[in-house]
């Protein structure tokens, strides 16, 4: 059975003046005093009999080892040796129970840093294969274009588009704007009419 520290931390009673007693008659005609003083620290000024005893059994029990002639440094020695085994079981324990919670700690940090790995390079395949297929799409596009003389083709482009910038420019200084109306789809069809002309809608900003 393991040793059982008694306890050191018994204090004095505190209290301001002198104590105070109230009286209590009896039935059988006697009187009590009831303390009634107020105490500041009085839990731990309790000595019990609980620690007497225990006090005085261990008292005994190195006596009795003394006139019995028993070697109480040999009785230490394997005292602390039982109790050097029960702490080491102990800790042993504990440390077996934080090296566990340690692993379970890496199995999840890897199996989550394996997923985000994962997930990183199935979203740059995708990303790699959504740009090359625009890429392709551009590329085709823009093939078609610049077949044959490439330097006119880029100019007639530059052309075409200098035309629509100022046009666009035009129709933003006069608040003046006609486009041609389109289909709300993929295919962005021009809307014409029932001879085939291209049916245009013209309007202007209202300034606040």
């Amino acid at each position: 059975m393991a040793w059982q520290m008694l306890p050191t931390n018994y204090t004095d009673a505190v209290w301001a003046g002198l104590k105070r007693y109230t009286e209590i008659t009896n039935e059988d005609g006697t009187v009590s005093f009831q303390d009634v003083t107020q105490y500041s620290n009085r839990d731990n000024s309790f000595f019990g009999a609980s620690d007497a005893n225990r006090m005085n059994e261990a008292l005994n029990t190195i006596m009795s080892m003394v006139e019995n002639g028993t070697n109480l440094y040999t009785d230490f020695q394997n005292y602390f040796t039982v109790q050097k085994a029960a702490f080491k079981s102990e800790a042993d324990s504990i440390n077996a129970d934080f090296e566990a919670y340690v692993a379970d700690l890496k199995t999840e940090g890897d199996a989550a840093i394996e997923t985000i790995k994962t997930d990183y390079k199935t979203e740059i395949e995708t990303f790699e294969d959504t740009q090359e297929k625009v890429f392709n799409t551009w590329f085709e596009l823009v093939k078609g274009q610049l077949s044959g003389d490439v330097a006119g083709n880029l100019q007639n482009q530059i052309t075409v588009n200098t035309k629509r910038i100022l046009l666009l420019e035009g129709m933003c200084l006069t608040n003046s704007f006609i486009a041609p109306l389109a289909t709300d789809d993929d295919e962005l069809t021009v809307i014409t009419d029932d001879l085939g002309n291209v049916i245009l809608a013209d309007w202007k900003y209202k300034e606040v």
